[in-house]
């Protein structure tokens, strides 16, 4: 007993801070690639089906889903240009109004998975009646028509009701990032409106997010919707400026809004937003945070893990652990507010039983993760790096006694 928790631990350590083959992104930029195909010809990866590389890219999402996914089944006309920002998001064919309002806020590129579950597929009627649907809005809305992709997927949700509405997951934000036309994506949550100046204010922070690095706009929201008690929307004039914010907040109108958190207490943090000027760190990051983010669509920013559902904080959590930096937008915010109260997203809540399984894949993950993140760093001879630095801060604490063990020691 004794040899087999001793060898355990010996190879625990060794698959932990073993170095096997990890090289730079910087290495592998530089080498050549040596093709062992005729380079005249079309290459082998042009033969593969769509099936075959969506069973790849989302391994931990039902084949029902990923075997189903229509890619640009309505493309935009416009050719967006490499450096602009694409909005990501998911749309049922019940709320294909909620699109419409997106776009016209919005003056930029959107990457839309239109999710209608069907048990036989593109001829289905409700499919074919959406279609038809979204087609007549782009005759009466021609900036639609240059400004959306629409990727459409037909599988169940779930194979215990097969036509349910579907809720976005961390599976359909990984196609629509996937599919952006873009190099920087905007990571933002359903019922939650910009403003029409956030497109090119963001765009002016190119130099920070092509360096991998996140950038965060605070979400708000209207205070007597949070607090009402009979479950009613009390409709808003909504804010233009940062003036026209603070004077809400001040009145105790509007609240900072950040999921786990009390109004005006979370990470984001409202004190340094209302005072800011210039772009400032997340000083007090937590792994649950989960803000709405701007992000490359490639370089080092990993992909939103897909065993879970809808979890934005663990996409957060490892783009964190990646190195990148967290800065909030000063100048930049969003409302959140349903327009729509009898939306089945607004009225969907997880059962208790799957909270608690929720809440115990996601401790997993972020151990695993942790673990991943330490390996890499050390192997890449990283370890010692600025780079390095997110996973030190959290992984003493996600990892507790054993974890922190092994981070304090690969310090030596």
């Amino acid at each position: 007993m004794a040899f087999s928790i001793l060898f355990s631990i010996t190879q625990l350590v060794k698959y932990t801070f073993g170095n096997y083959g990890i090289y730079s992104s910087e290495f592998l930029e530089n080498q050549p690639i040596f093709r062992t195909y005729d380079t005249h010809r079309n290459s082998p990866l042009s033969e593969m089906t769509n099936k075959h590389r969506f069973s790849k890219i989302h391994a931990y999402s039902p084949h029902t889903l990923v075997d189903s996914i229509h890619p640009y089944y309505i493309r935009a006309e416009s050719k967006f240009k490499p450096d602009d920002v694409t909005v990501i998001t998911f749309v049922t064919h019940n709320r294909l109004n909620e699109l419409v309002r997106l776009a016209e806020l919005w003056k930029g590129p959107i990457s839309a998975t239109l999710h209608i579950p069907s048990k036989i597929g593109l001829t289905d009627p409700l499919i074919v009646e959406t279609i038809n649907s979204i087609k007549k809005i782009y005759k009466k809305k021609t900036n639609l028509r240059k400004q959306i992709d629409i990727h459409l997927i037909t599988g169940p949700s779930t194979s215990l009701n097969e036509t349910l509405l579907p809720t976005p997951t961390n599976f359909h934000v990984n196609v629509a990032r996937f599919f952006a036309r873009t190099e920087f994506i905007f990571f933002l949550d359903f019922d939650t409106w910009p403003t029409p100046e956030t497109h090119s204010n963001i765009k002016r922070y190119a130099d920070i997010l092509i360096k991998n690095n996140v950038l965060i706009l605070p979400t708000f929201v209207f205070i007597e919707n949070v607090e009402h008690v009979e479950n009613s929307t009390i409709h808003y004039k909504f804010p233009k400026t940062k003036n026209d914010v603070i004077r809400l907040v001040n009145r105790r109108k509007l609240g900072l809004q950040d999921y786990g958190w009390e109004i005006n207490s979370g990470p984001t943090c409202l004190d340094s937003w209302l005072k800011a000027d210039e772009l400032f760190h997340v000083e007090e990051y937590e792994l649950h945070y989960r803000p709405n983010f701007v992000a490359r669509k490639g370089g080092q920013i990993p992909w939103c893990s897909e065993r879970f559902d809808d979890n934005k904080a663990a996409c957060i959590f490892e783009i964190y652990l990646s190195g990148a930096e967290l800065y909030v937008d000063p100048n930049s915010f969003l409302i959140r507010h349903h327009f729509d109260q009898d939306s089945h997203l607004v009225n969907y809540g997880d059962p208790h039983w799957q909270k608690v399984i929720n809440s115990r894949m996601y401790t997993n993950f972020s151990r695993e993760v942790c673990l991943l993140y330490v390996r890499t760093f050390v192997a890449m001879d990283l370890w010692k790096s600025p780079i390095s630095d997110h996973v030190k801060q959290e992984c003493q604490r996600v990892l507790a006694s054993w974890g922190s063990g092994l981070i304090k020691n690969s310090e030596k």
